[in-house]
């Protein structure tokens, strides 16, 4: 009996797989057990089971030659292919989820290799689990694992402890959830070689925790890899309202709204990319029910003056917006799991029909980072859900005017149990209510090329889109006597620069002259008064607002009720122009915060005259050579005359403003502004910029 039942497994073992089971027409059994042997696909294969490689030692080995041809898993197993210490070799197939969910791995063996293989879109857990892999040429794209926690998971492979991985070519692409596209455990080591490409993975690309990653890579990868998948995708073009089409971010850029924009698709937002959106006062919609960006871990997202209908984001990054509008979102606008900070904003009229959800926010914990802040912020008729602001185990902070009107079913929850806190330091007199905090901005467009006028073209001197160099970040226009430049780094610093054509010949690009620098920490050294100045008092940034330009702003009733908002105010000052006058550019908050407000006094004296004398060396700056010549002075404008069809055209030169020019060709400013659709009354005219005076047959 003893020698009968030690005789059965072994007859067993012996069976070859073709007679254990029947090999479809693709190549590859189905579902079932498999032992030892090598598959070579005929076709393309369809998965309605787990595939169990049996556990021995030595382990069996099983081989699939793909020759190109996917293999799809159909089933809801928790594996596809599952030999936790088996040898399994992959070559020249594509290993499509179908975005079923396996959340044991889709992939799992003690020993894999993998050459020319694509992994695609795993539904619910990691795609490969392994304790030795050596791939090459691999594509990991669209894999995606559901837990919102850094430990223990990964949507593309996860290194458990002791375990080796060695990659070379490889691309990492989309790959969402989990700690990232790889998560390395306790003693797991990862290398890569040859060329890598990381690309819209979130959170993370490559999470070491406590594994080591050795890096040996020497750049992106280039035309075919994996199974044909294609190594590189095309940056999205921009749409015509300036942001770009779906797609994913891969570069840190500035987008500047120029219309309404209508999104048909998501955003994936890459690691160390940060994005800024100037909406201008513009829209930004979509009809999709799911989330419409994506931001990695360390990744930024930043909107400003934008109206936003049906966007929703998922947070793992730096998320701010200030002065937006948010509206007709279903399903919540923000899971947040980074930083998120929001300043004078609107969100109304939001809904989720999730028991368990929230209209506007969730900020979660899992990553020990969660955090929201709101500043000045009204919700008004937000409903469903828990709530409006929920939190769990994060916290949200309240400050300053903030307005919960007719929201339900509450304005805040707290996740019992879970630690989280909601943070309320809002002013408690604050009689301001938000009605819209986006205002329509149409910026000035740039004057055509016309090589017979030897004028500066401010923002084309080298061809269509480039700024004077110098001048890459810059975004506020200082009347038409110069600009601020801000760079958008960290921490937040500005330049002043002073345009000049350059009258050689035309075509020729205009020459910037940099007057000074300022950054934050010089902003916060002062609490009230000036800043820094440059060497003839004719530039100065100062903190706060003087007595008159604070009873210009109180004569708007706009302005008197932003007044009234607690908030700091950084001013910059640039003239006499020969009419006296000084142009100020106020910016809330911080030196990279929206502009407040234009205004402009009167004057003989520069705007810091004495600023040297009383301001300490330190706070003027250091960060470039100032310059040391004599101050110019605007002249006169110089009037044109006409051009044979009777036409009058002016070209605005540094120092001219919208009443001088009027003055000197004998007209009325209202007449130049209507005729060339000038926004602000024309504060934002530039040098270079052709101003119609009188039209042909006038």
């Amino acid at each position: 009996m003893k020698r009968f039942r030690l005789f059965l497994p072994l007859l067993f073992l012996l069976v070859p797989p073709a007679l254990a089971q029947t090999i479809p027409a693709c190549g590859l059994p189905a579902s079932g057990a498999i032992r030892t042997a090598t598959y070579t696909l005929t076709a393309d294969c369809v998965q309605t089971g787990r595939l169990t490689i049996a556990t021995r030692i030595p382990p069996f080995t099983v081989t699939i030659n793909g020759g190109g041809h996917t293999i799809r898993m159909d089933g809801d197993e928790l594996s596809i292919i599952s030999g936790p210490r088996a040898i399994l070799n992959l070559n020249n197939v594509t290993i499509n989820g179908n975005f079923k969910s396996h959340a044991g791995g889709a992939i799992r063996a003690g020993t894999l290799t993998a050459n020319n293989v694509s992994f695609t879109n795993n539904g619910g857990g990691t795609m490969i689990l392994a304790n030795q892999a050596t791939l090459t040429n691999v594509y990991f794209a669209g894999n995606r694992n559901r837990p919102l926690s850094l430990g223990g998971t990964a949507s593309a492979i996860q290194a458990n402890a002791n375990t080796s991985h060695t990659l070379t070519n490889a691309v990492f692409r989309n790959n969402f959830g989990g700690g990232g596209a790889v998560l390395l455990q306790t003693g797991a080591t990862f290398t890569t070689n040859g060329c890598l490409t990381l690309s819209g993975n979130i959170p993370y690309d490559i999470y070491e925790g406590s594994g080591t990653w050795t890096d040996n890579s020497t750049g992106a990868c280039s035309g075919t890899i994996g199974n044909g998948s294609q190594a590189a995708i095309a940056a999205p073009a921009l749409m015509a309202c300036g942001f770009p089409a779906a797609g994913n971010l891969d570069v840190s850029a500035t987008y500047t709204l120029t219309a309404d924009c209508a999104l048909t698709g998501a955003y994936d937002i890459s690691e160390d990319v940060s994005i800024r959106i100037i909406g201008n006062g513009r829209s930004i919609r979509s009809s999709r029910t799911g989330y419409s960006f994506f931001t990695a871990a360390t990744s930024r997202l930043q909107l400003e003056n934008v109206a936003l209908e049906g966007i929703r984001f998922y947070n793992w990054g730096i998320f701010s917006a200030e002065r937006v509008k948010v509206s007709a979102t279903n399903g919540g606008v923000l899971l947040n799991l980074g930083e998120a900070r929001v300043t004078n904003a609107l969100f109304e009229d939001n809904a989720t029909a999730s028991a368990g959800g929230r209209s506007v926010m969730l900020t979660w914990n899992s990553y020990q980072s969660g955090f929201a802040s709101f500043t000045d912020v009204a919700f008004r008729n937000n409903s469903g859900g828990l709530g409006v602001l929920a939190t769990f185990g994060a916290t949200i902070e309240l400050n300053g005017c903030i307005n919960f009107e007719n929201n339900s079913p509450v304005d805040t929850y707290v996740y019992p149990g879970r630690g989280g806190v909601v943070t309320d330091n809002r002013d408690p007199n604050c009689d301001t209510t938000i009605i819209n905090p986006v205002t329509l901005v149409t910026p000035n467009q740039p004057p055509s090329d016309d090589s017979s006028d030897d004028s500066e073209d401010l923002y084309n001197p080298q061809g269509a889109g480039q700024p004077v160099p110098g001048q890459e970040n810059c975004n506020i226009k200082l009347g038409a006597i110069g600009i601020i430049c801000r760079s958008g780094g960290q921490p937040p610093a500005a330049e002043v620069w002073r345009i000049r054509p350059n009258r050689e010949g035309a075509n020729l690009p205009a020459v910037g002259t940099f007057v000074l620098a300022v950054d934050q920490p010089q902003v916060q050294a002062v609490a009230e008064g000036f800043v820094t100045c440059s060497d003839d008092g004719r530039v100065a940034v100062r903190a706060g607002l003087s007595a008159e330009i604070r009873h210009i702003f109180e004569l708007s009733p706009k302005y008197a009720a932003q007044l009234k908002i607690p908030r700091r105010y950084i001013v910059f000052s640039k003239g006499p122009t020969f009419e006296g006058k000084t142009h100020h550019v106020v910016l809330e908050n911080t030196l990279e915060g929206q502009v407040f407000g234009i205004v402009t006094t009167i004057g003989d004296e520069p705007p810091a005259s004495d600023c040297v004398k009383r301001q300490p060396a330190e706070h003027v700056s250091q960060a470039r050579a100032l310059p040391t010549s004599a101050p110019v002075y605007a002249q006169p404008v110089q009037p044109k005359p006409p051009q044979p069809d009777g036409s009058i055209i002016h070209v605005v030169q540094p120092g001219d403003t919208i009443s001088a020019i009027a003055v000197a060709y004998r007209t009325h400013q209202l007449e130049i502004i209507m005729a060339n659709q000038l926004e602000h009354m024309g504060r934002w005219i530039y040098p270079g910029q052709r101003l119609i005076i009188r039209e042909a047959g006038g």
